[in-house]
């Protein structure tokens, strides 16, 4: 999932235009789902990266068990490689005729075993589909690099820590290459969905390589390399309209790729907090295209209390505000004390009582201990 490489910016006076903006918004919540998430059960979604739980078919089998038995109703799995760890950024874990293919994946197709296994105890799959974040795509042309800004010099961006590697969202030959990946999925595996991830920039000072360069000044005829990008200005702000709005159609693209293949497959996007605008994800320019969006809500990873994932200012009033009456479907950490999954679950009750589903991130391997904490406080 996306949470590493994101840098944090002041946003003070965002913070205190946003009850306005959601206040105005509320009146859109859907009112008939209210009771039903008020008063039953949470859904469990499960979020897994396939290199750390599944080497073969007797990992998946035991994790399906487990599932089962812990009241498991989706499961995203992580078909294309999100980090870059154990397995290179944009590598799969499917039999692919377009990307490459994860070290040790080439005999065991993960994808068409965890469905199959899934599907035989009732359990959904979700393809989770990282888009931008993709070394194979990083290494196949230099020209789709992601390039940034930085002291005076244009170069690659590769993460916060120099070994994450990014391509850019605006190329269009990237856009062909992530989308024929998904047609891939689509059309030859039996899942339930498609989650998108990576759908984004890393702040305002990329992409900015030679193609998106050219394409922005003939648009507005000026080099947005001068842009002053550490300080709210007006060109800054046009700058960033143009990137999210570039977003929102490559999320209408997709969305019609997939309706071409599979008519009505239940499609989303997982997103970061709306208020962090300097990535250049506006889910309100591509909500008319998804079923649903996934707001990850750690509150913890960037120092929030744990009400801003259900208060009227959070994560999930900032995302109503933006997909009105779209599904949300909240990004939880496994980690959090008692306390604090307490004070989130009854404020998602009462505040954001339309939410039906709670959707979990483990970054490592999945236990059934993890599962049975998650399935005691679906009641909660």
């Amino acid at each position: 999932m996306v949470r590493r490489t994101w840098r944090a910016s002041s946003r003070l006076a965002l913070a205190l235009a946003l009850a306005a903006v959601i206040a105005a918004s509320s009146a859109g919540i859907p009112g008939q789902h209210a009771a039903q998430a008020a008063d039953g059960a949470f859904v469990t979604e499960v979020i897994v990266r396939t290199v750390e739980n599944f080497k073969n078919h007797s990992d998946v089998v035991k994790f399906m068990n487990s599932a089962a038995n812990r009241h498991v109703s989706v499961i995203n799995l992580n078909v294309k490689e999100d980090e870059d760890d154990a397995v290179p950024s944009g590598y799969v874990f499917y039999d692919s005729s377009i990307a490459p293919v994860a070290p040790g994946y080439a005999q065991f197709d993960a994808l068409a075993d965890v469905i199959a296994e899934a599907h035989a105890r009732d359990i959904q799959v979700r393809a989770w589909i990282p888009q931008f974040h993709d070394r194979a795509a990083f290494d196949h042309d230099p020209a789709w690099r992601m390039m940034a800004l930085k002291d005076g010099q244009i170069a690659p961006f590769t993460g916060s820590n120099g070994n994450e590697y990014f391509v850019n969202p605006l190329h269009p030959d990237v856009q062909a290459y992530e989308r024929s990946i998904i047609r891939e999925i689509v059309a030859n595996y039996d899942v339930d969905g498609v989650v998108l991830d990576w759908l984004r920039f890393d702040d305002y000072n990329m992409d900015l390589s030679d193609y998106t360069r050219q394409a922005y000044s003939a648009t507005y005829g000026y080099d947005p390399a001068a842009i002053d990008f550490a300080t709210d200005n007006a060109k800054r702000r046009q700058w960033n309209d143009w990137r999210t709005t570039r977003i929102g159609e490559y999320v209408r693209d997709v969305a019609n790729d997939i309706d071409r293949l599979v008519p009505d497959l239940f499609t989303g996007v997982y997103i970061l907090p709306p208020e962090f605008a300097e990535v250049g994800q506006d889910a309100g320019k591509f909500k008319d295209y998804v079923d649903f969006v996934s707001p990850m809500a750690y509150f913890a990873d960037w120092g929030f209390d744990p009400s801003w994932v259900y208060n009227g200012t959070g994560i999930l009033a900032q995302t109503r505000s933006k997909v009105g009456d779209k599904e949300i479907i909240p990004g939880l950490d496994v980690w959090w004390t008692n306390a604090q999954y307490h004070q989130i679950y009854s404020g998602i009750r009462t505040q954001q009582a339309e939410v039906q589903n709670l959707a979990f991130f483990l970054y490592g391997k999945w236990t059934d201990n993890d599962l049975k904490k998650i399935d005691n406080r679906k009641n909660w």
